[in-house]
C-alpha cells in the first residue's frame, strides 16, 4: 500500500499539515451534520430523517399494494377471493405464477436473489445496513406476482424489506455514519410494518424487537415518527379504517383459561414445526437451482389449493371469516394443516414473501376451531370463537416470530379490542415458552440465518459498539506529516499541539507521539550517541521514522464506520491503531493525505464500552 505524498513542495506540504485533523473533513452543513449524527445524542437528526423515511417507506408500500393488488381485478371477482375460482385455475394459477418466478431468479445473480426480512437482518448484522437496490427491485416486483398469484405468503415480508431499502437508500444518499444508517433502516421498517397494517404501535416494536434487538431511548424515538408518518401515509391512500372490522368481544369465564392454555400448547407445537421445517429446506436455497425450487413450491401450493383453496394469496378474507366465527371446526382445522405446509414450502424454499401473514391466519384457525369446542364443552356462557381467534393470532405470531410484545399490540391495534389483552398475555406465554424450551426453537428469522451459514444475533457488547460512530470517539488532535522534515518544519509542527504524528512512508503509515519528536529537538547537541544524530548535521532531515520513540502501526478505517468495525479491523489488520479517512471505503485503498480525520486506539475502544 503506498501513500501520496509530495516531499518537494513544500508549499504544498505545509498547506496539508494546516488543514489535518477533524476540520480536513471538508466544511459544510452537510459534514457537520453527519459527524453529529455519528455519536448517540443526535436525536433532533434523527426524527427530522426518520420523518423523511417514514414518508418514503410509506409511499414504496403503497405502490407496493397497489401492484400487488391491482391486476388481480383481471380474473378475481373480488380482492383476495381465490376460492371462486374454478378447480384447474387453483391448480394452474400457483404454478405458472412459480415457474415464471423461477425464470425470473434464475436470471438474476445469485447475489441479487436474497429478499424479506432474512435478507433485512443479515444486512443490518453483518453488513451495516447496506441494502442493495438490486434486491430491493427483485422484492418489489417478484412479491407482487407471487402474490398475483396466489402463492401462500404474506406481503408483509417484501413490504419490510422495501421499507428497510428506502431507510438504506437514504442513508447511503446523505452518506451518513453506520450508526444512523442501522437506525435509518429500522426507521423504515416501523414505516413498513406500520403501512402494511396500519399499525404503527406495532410498526415501531417489531423494529426494534425484531430488527434491533434493543430498547433504546435514541432508537425509539425516530422509529416512532418514521411509524407515524408512514402510517400517515397509508391512511391518506386507504382510508382510517381498521384492517379488519370484528365485533369487540371478551372472556365470559375463567373456565375458558384451561382452554385456552391447551391452544396455546398447540400454537406453539405448530409453531416450533414450522420452524424446524425452515431448517431443512432453507439450505435447499444454496443447492438447488431457482427452476427447480419455485416450481416444486407453486405445485404443492396448487395441489393443496383444489381442496382447501382457502390458502391461496395472502388470505385476510379468510382471516376475516374466522374473527367473525363463521367458518367450521373442520374448515378451520383443515385450513390450519394446509396452510402450515403449503407457506412452510413456499417460504422455505424461497418464493419471495413473509410469514406474518400466514402466522396470523394458522394462529386465528387454530384459535377459532378451539372457540368452537369452549362453545361445545361449556355451553352458551362463553366468549365467542372470534375472541378465541384473535388470541390465537397474537400467540401464533409471537411463537413464530419470538416477538412476544409486537405480537401484542398487532392484534390490539388490528383489532381495536381491549380485551384480548388478559387472555392473549396468557397464551404467548405459553406458546413461547413451548416453543423456546420444549422444541428448542429460536424465533424464525435467526433459524433461516443460521440454516444459510450467517449471524443473527449480535452479542451485546457488539450492539452496544455499533450505536456510535467512530468519528465521536477518535484522537482528533492529529497532523499528517512527510517523513522527512528539517528543523523549522518540525518546530511548526509542534507548535500546533498535536497528540499524533501521521507519516507515510514506503510502506505501512505508522503515528508517533508528538512529544517523543519534541524530545528529540531538545536533546543537547552535544550528547555522546553510539550513531551520529541528525541535529549534529542541520542540514539534514529529520527522518521520523528513524528517530527514538513510540510508533503505532496503522491501517485506514471510513469515518462512516461504528467503534465494532474498528475493532473487526484492528484484529483482521493486526495494526496497533486505525486512521479514520473522510473518502476511505473497504476495498479502495486509503489515501493518508489532508481528508485524515483523527485515529482510533484500542483504548478508545475500550473506555467506550467499559465506562
Amino acid at each position: 500500500m503506498r501513500f501520496r505524498q509530495q516531499p518537494d513542495s513544500q508549499s504544498s506540504a505545509y498547506a496539508r499539515l494546516r488543514r489535518g485533523g477533524l476540520l480536513g473533513l471538508r466544511s459544510g452543513v452537510l459534514s457537520r451534520v453527519q459527524l453529529q449524527l455519528s455519536a448517540q445524542n443526535a436525536l433532533s437528526l434523527l426524527i427530522l430523517l426518520a420523518l423523511v423515511i417514514g414518508i418514503c417507506a410509506g409511499l414504496v408500500v403503497i405502490g407496493f399494494r397497489q401492484i400487488s393488488e391491482g391486476p388481480a381485478i383481471l380474473y378475481l371477482p373480488q380482492l383476495e377471493d381465490f376460492e371462486s375460482l374454478p378447480s384447474l385455475w387453483r391448480f394452474l394459477l400457483p404454478v405458472c405464477g412459480a415457474l415464471v418466478l423461477g425464470l425470473i431468479f434464475h436470471w438474476v445473480a445469485p447475489s441479487g436473489r436474497p429478499t424479506g426480512v432474512v435478507h433485512v437482518l443479515d444486512r443490518l448484522h453483518n453488513h451495516q445496513g447496506r441494502m442493495p437496490m438490486k434486491n430491493a427491485a427483485l422484492q418489489f416486483f417478484a412479491g407482487s406476482l407471487a402474490l398475483l398469484s396466489g402463492q401462500s405468503i404474506g406481503r408483509e415480508g417484501p413490504s419490510v424489506h422495501l421499507g428497510a431499502a428506502s431507510g438504506s437508500w437514504v442513508a447511503q444518499r446523505l452518506r451518513l455514519p453506520n450508526n444512523s444508517a442501522r437506525t435509518m433502516l429500522a426507521c423504515g421498517v416501523a414505516a413498513a410494518i406500520a403501512a402494511s397494517f396500519n399499525t404503527p404501535l406495532a410498526g415501531v416494536i417489531f423494529a426494534m424487537e425484531v430488527v434491533m434487538l434493543e430498547y433504546t431511548v435514541s432508537g425509539f424515538l425516530p422509529v416512532m415518527i418514521a411509524a407515524v408518518s408512514g402510517s400517515a401515509a397509508t391512511r391518506l391512500a386507504f382510508g382510517h379504517q381498521a384492517a379488519f372490522s370484528v365485533p369487540a368481544t371478551q372472556l365470559q369465564s375463567l373456565a375458558e383459561l384451561p382452554i385456552l392454555f391447551c391452544c396455546a400448547l398447540v400454537i406453539g407445537a405448530l409453531a416450533s414445526i414450522f420452524i424446524i421445517s425452515q431448517r431443512h429446506l432453507v439450505p435447499l436455497q444454496q443447492k438447488h437451482s431457482p427452476l427447480i425450487r419455485l416450481p416444486a413450491a407453486g405445485i404443492a401450493t396448487g395441489i393443496l389449493a383444489l381442496w382447501v383453496p382457502e390458502i391461496l394469496g395472502a388470505g385476510y378474507d379468510t382471516l376475516e371469516l374466522t374473527m367473525l366465527g363463521q367458518l367450521g371446526t373442520v374448515a378451520l382445522i383443515a385450513i390450519a394443516l394446509a396452510k402450515l405446509t403449503a407457506t412452510a414450502l413456499a417460504t422455505g424454499l424461497g418464493i419471495p414473501g413473509g410469514v406474518i401473514g400466514p402466522s396470523l391466519i394458522l394462529g386465528a384457525c387454530i384459535g377459532g376451531a378451539a372457540g368452537h369446542l369452549a362453545n361445545l364443552w361449556l355451553g352458551a356462557a362463553t366468549a365467542s370463537p372470534g375472541l378465541y381467534a384473535m388470541v390465537g393470532m397474537a400467540a401464533m405470531m409471537a411463537a413464530l416470530l419470538n416477538a412476544p410484545l409486537a405480537a401484542l399490540l398487532a392484534i390490539l391495534e388490528l383489532t381495536y379490542n381491549p380485551n384480548v389483552l388478559f387472555p392473549g398475555m396468557m397464551t404467548i406465554v405459553v406458546a413461547c415458552l413451548v416453543s423456546r424450551q420444549f422444541f428448542s426453537t429460536d424465533g424464525i428469522y435467526q433459524e433461516s440465518l443460521r440454516a444459510l451459514g450467517k449471524s443473527g444475533t449480535p452479542s451485546w457488547r457488539a450492539q452496544m459498539l455499533n450505536r456510535v460512530g467512530v468519528a465521536s470517539v477518535m484522537e482528533k488532535a492529529v497532523v499528517v506529516t512527510p517523513q522527512l522534515l528539517d528543523k523549522a518544519q518540525a518546530e511548526r509542527l509542534i507548535e500546533q499541539q498535536p497528540a499524533w504524528l501521521l507519516v507515510g512512508g514506503e510502506g505501512t503509515p505508522q503515528a508517533l507521539r508528538t512529544a517523543d519528536l519534541a524530545n528529540f529537538l531538545q536533546r543537547p547537541k552535544t550528547e555522546e550517541s553510539d550513531e551520529p544524530t541528525q541535529e549534529e548535521a542541520p542540514e539534514e532531515k529529520i527522518d521520523l521514522l528513524r528517530l527514538p520513540g513510540e510508533r503505532l502501526q496503522l491501517a485506514p478505517l471510513s469515518w462512516r464506520a461504528t467503534l465494532l468495525e474498528a475493532q473487526q479491523q484492528l484484529d483482521l489488520r493486526g495494526a496497533d491503531a486505525l486512521y479514520i479517512g473522510r473518502d476511505y471505503d473497504q476495498g479502495n485503498p486509503g489515501v493518508l493525505d489532508s481528508e485524515v480525520a483523527g485515529i482510533i486506539l484500542p483504548q478508545h475502544i475500550e473506555h467506550y464500552y467499559r465506562q
